[in-house]
């Protein structure tokens, strides 16, 4: 388990005053942080590469890993002819179980949330809600929550998520591609920029839309 998780390279030492309060990072060391968040960006896909092979130690009596239930998941998606976002989302929908059980898809939605398109968070975020028809019901729970999100337009793409691939993945004598088949597409994907967090885009876009409007506008020649 140690050479799951890739060495992170060295960090190098800000030549400079380091406060110890954000409120009094200087406009330097400021620049210098933003400078590192670009180059731990790059390692973004490595990690998630090792969050998977962390799942493979996570079997919870199914008589496969949790890796190989993501693979088999992911190997559905790519067969349906899903493009990369949603196959990556369905290899990773589970990962979250590595830190919390009962709340995985939230957790593996947040993870992957701004590197993928809002139908393949989505899917992942409601896929427990979804696969709940299976065993909500032995909890005294409605085992068609996923009615709750009919009128959601990803709503049919969840179903096929849940019922064509998720719930057929658990085959202990399934074969799907090893983990390295998929890497590409892990890199691809968790290689971009991520998006800044919802509400941060429309506040900066309603800033960017005030500023506009108080600017002067210019006189016709």
């Amino acid at each position: 388990m140690s050479n799951v998780f890739p060495v992170p390279p060295p960090t190098p030492t800000f030549d400079g005053y380091m406060a110890p309060r954000m409120s009094e990072f200087s406009p330097a060391f400021n620049e210098f942080l933003n400078e590192q968040l670009i180059i731990d960006r790059e390692q973004m896909a490595d990690r998630v590469l090792g969050l998977l092979r962390l799942s493979d130690f996570v079997v919870q009596g199914f008589g496969l890993t949790q890796l190989d239930h993501g693979l088999q998941t992911a190997a559905y998606a790519e067969a349906a002819g899903m493009d990369v976002d949603i196959v990556v989302a369905a290899l990773c929908h589970d990962m979250g179980k590595v830190i919390s059980t009962p709340n995985h898809g939230a957790i593996a939605a947040e993870m992957i949330k701004l590197y993928v398109h809002r139908d393949a968070y989505w899917a992942v975020l409601v896929h427990q809600d979804f696969e709940g028809i299976h065993y909500l019901g032995e909890m005294g729970i409605d085992p068609m929550l996923r009615r709750r999100y009919s009128d959601d337009p990803a709503y049919e793409l969840a179903e096929q998520f849940a019922d064509e691939w998720d719930e057929r993945a658990f085959d202990p004598n399934g074969s799907p591609p090893p983990l390295e088949h998929f890497e590409p597409m892990v890199r691809e994907v968790f290689g971009r920029k991520p998006r800044l967090l919802d509400h941060w885009e429309e506040s900066r876009a309603a800033n960017a839309a005030a500023a506009g409007a108080d600017a002067p506008t210019a006189v016709p020649a």
